[in-house]
């Protein structure tokens, strides 16, 4: 099974997705091939979105938090 196929079962779920030299926390909103798409909190000097789309190829580990 690949993990893309695994995470279809944690969508609205909160997530902590590591990238290098970075964690990024959210809501899993949605994922594709090649991305996938966190709802997050706004940032003080951010971009104006809410939503974080990370490709999946700088995806080192992606944890699920418990509700």
């Amino acid at each position: 099974m690949r993990y893309v196929d695994w995470l279809k079962g944690f969508l609205g779920s909160e997530v902590e997705v590591t990238v290098s030299g970075d964690i990024v926390v959210g809501t899993l909103i949605d994922f594709d091939e090649s991305t996938l798409s966190l709802k997050i909190p706004p940032t003080i000097h951010g971009p104006p979105t809410d939503t974080a789309t990370i490709p999946l190829q700088s995806v080192e580990f992606i944890r699920i938090v418990s509700s």
